[in-house]
Order: structure tokens, then sequence, then C-alpha cells
């Protein structure tokens, strides 16, 4: 008995579907693309539900005739190419067949259509892959294509589908990249009835910029030019104001298409590596033309990925045409910072001030718990080793503990727990360089990096602090502008609750977000260096399943304490420094600060005797 099976035509266009359409942004890509191809020079697309519920994207092109209709939706059905011989030189954005087949097999589809030579148009229904008759349909010039009830057959695939916002905000990311795309086509996106954005068509790249990412990032563009090899390279970067913390503002296109490219990415980030701050990375907006035979865009049904014939020639076009432009001219400066404007603190009738609640690392007393000491195997040397220093869990007064169980002599290995005695002494000795704490223990000398230590702490209260919504924070007497694009919108509106668990208070205004409360002890630039950086990482990350949440958000915590933490050579008075080191010695389980650097060192008195030879 044969156990090779022949698939039936409508799993085979599942199937098919499911590589092609993943989402309902595929399904917006493929249909825009298609206006697109068919020279239309006014695109409008309609969503509601983030395009789950319905998907409409109206074109002015050159339309289909009645007996095109019902051949669009067939597979492998095409006007784009003929024969195997025309992929080596492809010039349209579509050239498979396939999307359209793969849409209308997993969804309800209308097309309405009309050629500028026909009387009249014509429409037709696909249920599921199923066709009606075609029927006569009043209707203007052009296209018009209604996806609704996508995956309601497939209850498999819907089910992956993320929430409408998260849908949507995947459905305008598209948009914008092929608003930008083509210049010379207006192309508007309506969600929900709401008008998202829509550009003039009038092949300017800097209005297109405007429309859809707003003034400051149109305001902030330096033109690029220049062409190597046959290969032109146009568009623009934008100044160091507008650097991200990842490659999202990062947009290429070769030959009109929006592709994703390592080659061009590194060739643009090494002829700005004086220009962009370091650990940041680019806007920038690059426009390719290439001979369409040196370039393969039939690597992935999505179209996105491309290989080069070559890479040299491309990296080297891209590369001079940046550098040449960008350090043609005087290179401007980054922006100075804003000098720090203290909150507003008004005075009452008493004539004092109201009290503003900040949670310090030292606000509570700690509960001294029973703790299981360090257990080492190893004799104390004769060079300085490591030290496990305390660590906490949770904020407290200045206490003086004592810790010669911690730094005493080894223990076995069976060593019971005990409880840490308050009794321990310790003398703060003095501070090298502003930035090592010197500290008689016993018979130890402890040197302590002071930020390593406030780092861990500020992390374990800010994580302590984030899961009970109790995050020390600080308000903005003038808010602190941050210019976003609209999938970071989005995404701020998304994890609103999550944000403020760390610290943040924003309104959104239209292409910017006005930052009102910040975590404790940050200032301007910090505050919004940190807020950027969470929004880029969550737009990376935030689709991820509940339980990676955290996970998220601690990795954001790390940037929080560091930044919030007393940096190496701040100068620091006494009182402060003691309980700094107080803390310290009441958590002994720090060890590391988030980074993963120790927080301490020891040096026993015996090895300092021999030393100086005086045993």
């Amino acid at each position: 008995m044969s156990i090779i099976n022949v698939l039936d035509f409508k799993t085979a266009n599942l199937i098919a579907a499911g590589e092609v359409v993943e989402r309902p942004a595929s399904v917006v890509k493929e249909l825009v693309e298609n206006s697109i191809d068919a020279g239309a020079k006014k695109v409008t697309v309609e969503i509601r539900g983030g395009g789950i519920s319905m998907i409409r994207v109206s074109d002015d092109g050159c339309g289909m005739s009645e007996d095109d209709l019902p051949r669009c939706i067939l597979r492998h059905a095409t006007s784009k190419i003929s024969t195997g011989d025309d992929l080596a030189a492809i010039s349209t954005l579509g050239f498979r067949g396939e999307a359209l087949a793969a849409t209308a097999a997993v969804s309800r589809m209308k097309i309405v259509s009309k050629r500028r030579t026909d009387t009249t148009g014509h429409s037709i229904n696909v249920t599921y892959g199923v066709c009606s008759k075609v029927a006569e349909a009043g209707c203007a010039d052009g296209t018009v294509v209604t996806v609704s009830e996508l995956f309601s057959n497939v209850p498999a695939r819907r089910k992956f589908l993320k929430q409408d916002r998260t849908e949507a905000a995947a459905v305008a990311s598209v948009c914008e990249k092929l608003a930008l795309s083509s210049l010379d086509v207006s192309l508007t996106l309506i969600s929900d009835g709401v008008r998202r954005f829509g550009t003039a068509g009038d092949g300017e790249l800097k209005n297109a910029v405007y429309a859809v990412y707003g003034r400051q990032f149109a305001a902030e563009l330096i033109e690029i030019h220049g062409e190597s090899d046959g290969i032109s390279v146009t568009g623009a970067v934008c100044s160091p104001i507008m650097s991200r913390t990842n490659r999202a503002m990062e947009l290429f296109f070769i030959n009109g298409r929006s592709v994703r490219s390592g080659v061009i990415s590194s060739a643009l980030e090494q002829a700005l590596v004086s220009f962009i701050p370091a650990e940041k990375f680019p806007a920038a907006f690059l426009f390719l033309t290439v001979h369409p035979a040196s370039v393969d865009v039939n690597v992935h049904p999505a179209k996105t990925e491309v290989k080069f014939s070559s890479d040299r020639p491309v990296f080297d076009a891209v590369y001079y045409a940046v550098k040449a432009c960008v350090f043609s001219g005087q290179r401007p400066e980054l922006p100075i910072a804003e000098s720090r404007i203290s909150p507003f603190v008004p005075v009452t009738d008493e004539y004092t001030k109201t009290e503003v609640k900040q949670i310090t690392a030292f606000d509570k007393k700690p509960d001294i718990k029973p703790f299981t000491p360090p257990v080492s195997e190893v004799e104390r040397v004769d060079t300085v080793s490591d030290v496990h220093a305390p660590s906490f869990a949770e904020q407290g007064e200045p206490v003086n503990v004592h810790t010669s169980d911690l730094y005493g002599e080894p223990r076995p290995a069976e060593a019971e727990a005990t409880t840490l005695e308050p009794q321990t002494e310790w003398r703060y000795i003095g501070e090298a360089f502003d930035t090592y704490l010197f500290v008689e223990q016993g018979d130890d000398v402890l040197i302590i990096d002071k930020h390593a230590a406030h780092e861990r702490i500020r992390f374990e209260t800010l994580k302590k602090a984030m899961k009970e919504r109790s995050a020390a924070y600080q308000m903005r007497m003038l808010p602190i502008t941050l210019p976003v694009t609209p999938q970071e919108a989005d995404i701020a509106e998304t994890y609103r609750e999550e944000l403020a668990a760390t610290g943040f208070g924003y309104e959104l205004s239209g292409g910017e977000i006005d930052i009102d409360q910040t975590p404790a002890n940050l200032d301007d630039n910090e505050a919004k260096e940190l807020f950027a950086g969470m929004l880029a990482e969550l737009a990376d990350n935030g689709a991820a399943p509940e339980h990676q949440k955290e996970a998220l958000f601690e990795r954001a915590l790390y940037q929080v304490c560091c930044k919030g933490a007393i940096k190496g050579g701040d100068k620091n008075d006494e009182e402060a420094i003691k309980a700094l080191l107080a803390e310290l010695f009441a958590h002994p389980e720090i060890t590391y600060c988030p980074h993963g650097r120790p927080v301490a060192f020891r040096m026993s008195r015996a090895a300092m005797e021999r030393r100086f030879g005086r045993t």
C-alpha cells in the first residue's frame, strides 16, 4: 500500500497560503505592491480590527478585464513575467502569482475592477478559494480588493495572531516602508476609521518622511547622493540627534523594493562610525538603483531578503556616498545637554516645602534574616582575591552589621545556616580615585567599587518595586519630549502599565511623547535615553509570550540602575558612603553587579604583613 499522498487542491492552497500570508500585514504588503505594479498614483489602505476583520486596498491603476478577474486568484497566474528567463531581471515588486491565490484561500475576498477603456467595471467574490461568477459593477477606474474574516477557515493559524493593536502596528510599519519605497505614489492608511498618515506622492523624500515619521525626522535629514560601478545611491541620513538604540530606522530600498541587507547596513554604520554616538544606530533612508540582473529578489516568498551577484560594489557605493555627503561640510555636533531643572516644589501657607516622596536605598530598616554563609574550600592566598561582598533584596537604613562569619576563615561544606550578628564592626578607611572604597573589617581590608555596589543595590530595589508597582519616581516641571515613530507610539500605549512600573509617566501627542515622570535620580538626558532604549527593546521583543516579559523588563532595569547609581569619579560625602557600606554589609548575598563585574575584593592582614616582610 502506498504511503505517499497527493494532496487535494484545497489543502495545497492552504499550505501555500501559509508561506505567503503570515498575518494581515503580509496581505497589505502584497495588495499594495500589486497596486504599485499596476501603475497606481493613489493608493488607500483601510483596515479594521488590525486587519483581521477587514482589509481594503483601493487604487487608480490600470484595472483588470472581465476575463482577468477569475484568473488573478489562480496560483501562479501573473501579469509580471511569462517565462523563466524573466526571473533573471525582475523589475516589478510582485512576480510569483501567489499573493491573491494564497489570500483568497484563507479569507472572504471581493475584487472590483475597471479599466479606463471599459464602459463598466466588474466584480467577483471568492470564499475560501471558491470563486463566484463575474458580475458587472459600477466603479471608478482602478481596482478595489476587500479581504475579510482572515484565517476564519484555519483556526490553528488565527489563534497565533496577536492583539488587534499589535497587528495594526505591523500593518502601519509595512505601509510606512511602502510609502517611502514609491515616493511618486500617494499612499493613505486608515485604521478603524482613523487616518494614520497620508503621503503627497510628489516624489520628495522630505515630504514623505514628514508625513510618515513627523516633523523632527524630516528636519534632521542630510541628503545623500552618489554613484559607483553603475550603482546609484540616493536618500538621506538623519543627524546624530535622531540616532536610535537599534537598527529599526535603517531603511533600505533596492529598485523601489524595501529590503533588509547586512551589506548595506554594515557599509552605512562604518561610514558613520565617528558621526553617530557609540552603541547607537543611525536613522537613514537609502535608495539603491542597481541592474536587475545583479540582484536576486527570488530568495524568500516575502521578497524582503535579497542577494547580490557581488557584495563589494554595493558596500563601496553606499560607504563612499554616505561618507562623502555627511562629511562634506562642517560635521554637526551632538546637542549640548540641557541644564538640569529641579522639580518645582510649591511653598505651603506655613512656609515649609511640601515633602516630595522618593524611595531611596535607605528608607526602610531591613529585617535581619538567617542566611547561609558562603562556602569556600580554598585557603586564603597572599594576593588580592574576590570577596563575596554583600547584596540585598530590599532597602534599609544604615545598620552596622557584623560580618565576621562572612569574611572569616573558610567553613566546611556542611556548615549549617546561622543568623547574621548585627554587632559585627567594620571601619571605613577612605576612598581612592573617587571610585574605590577601603574598609577594615576584622583581619581583612575590603576594596569596594562603589558604582558596582550601588548599581546592584538599586537593581534589586527597582526589581522589587516593579513587581509591587512601587517604583521610586520624580515629577518633571517641564516634560521631556521624545520624537517617536508610529510603531514606537503604539508600543508605548500597549505597554503603558509595564513602563509605569519602572517609574515612567507620559502622554502621547502626535509623533511625540511627553515624559512628565521619570525614575528617581535620573537627569533629563539619562531618562530620555533610557525610555527610548526600552521602547526599542519592546519593539523587538514586545510580542513575546507573557512569561518572557519579566526577563525583558529586567534587562531594562539594568539600564535604570546603572544610570542612576553613584558614578566612579563622583565626589560623595562621607555620610553617604557609610550609608552605602552599611546597606552592602546588611545583605551578604551581593557578589556581582548586574553586568557581572565583582563588587569587591579582599586582602588579608597576614598577606599584607608577608608582603612587607613583617613575618
